[in-house]
């Protein structure tokens, strides 16, 4: 390989940690991070200015050296790095004073970035040329963006779907009726069926994470957990009885389980 060839620069990567929602709807931040970049004195040469790299004189433009040792089997050639030019093939006579003929600087990067809506945990995002400077003239790298999104209170994510468990009253299970739902789009009202019972799982099309490429958002997925109160007022226990005698049960059954229990046990199936 010709060692003076172009190279490219390496990869770099960051860790970008974002909250649930901001994963969700994607933002617009800066990030800084250590870099080797292209020398502004020199342009990548390592040369000061106004003088050129010439070829090495001690490997003759070749980057490597041959020597020869003597051994019991005969002599022995092997091929090593130029120590001159360190295998580059160019010897730099007058260094240059910003980068001592590195042909690179250490800097700090300050850069945006367009984080997608909809980004996952564990995702990353490539940014072309935003890596380290090459060699010989050569490209930049790429800089590859990891994102770790935080746990949410409220909601779940697998994909483009959301999750989140609601509870409401026995009193709206049995009878049916709109409730109030989260959303990472905000609140809306979602219509139970009487009867319904805890576990059940509703729908809420297009109320989930946005998909990476485009067509719109999945959905959110709504699991009703059917509360049974611990404690009743009384305005609360009469209206109990008086359901419980319509409906011909034993308001407290000998040696086995109460109205009350009943209830719970119907809404838990």
């Amino acid at each position: 390989a010709d060692p003076s060839a172009p190279r490219q620069g390496r990869d770099l990567q960051y860790q970008m940690t974002l909250e649930f929602e901001e994963a969700i709807f994607g933002k617009k931040t800066e990030i800084k991070y250590n870099r080797e970049a292209q020398c502004k004195t020199c342009h990548g040469t390592g040369a000061k200015p106004g003088t050129s790299p010439v070829t090495c004189s001690n490997c003759g433009g070749r980057g490597y050296v041959v020597t020869e040792t003597n051994t019991p089997l005969g002599r022995m050639q092997s091929r090593q790095t130029c120590p001159v030019c360190h295998g580059t093939g160019k010897e730099i006579k007058e260094k240059c004073p910003t980068c001592g003929g590195r042909g690179k600087t250490d800097e700090r990067h300050t850069l945006e970035v367009k984080v997608p809506a909809g980004i996952d945990d564990g995702q990353q995002m490539r940014l072309q040329g935003q890596g380290e400077a090459g060699d010989n003239g050569g490209p930049y790298g790429d800089l590859y963006i990891v994102f770790r999104v935080k746990p949410s209170k409220d909601f779940t994510r697998d994909g483009s779907t959301i999750y989140v468990n609601q509870d409401i009253t026995f009193a709206r299970a049995a009878l049916g009726g709109k409730i109030h739902v989260k959303t990472v789009h905000g609140d809306v009202e979602l219509k139970v069926p009487a009867g319904t019972q805890t576990g059940t799982t509703f729908r809420l099309k297009g109320k989930g994470a946005p998909r990476l490429r485009g067509n719109g958002n999945g959905d959110e997925r709504v699991t009703v957990n059917v509360v049974t109160p611990k404690a009743l007022n009384k305005e609360q226990k009469i209206a109990l009885e008086a359901f419980a005698k319509a409906s011909g049960d034993n308001i407290a059954g000998k040696g086995g389980s109460n109205f009350f229990d009943k209830m719970k046990d119907a809404f838990d199936k």
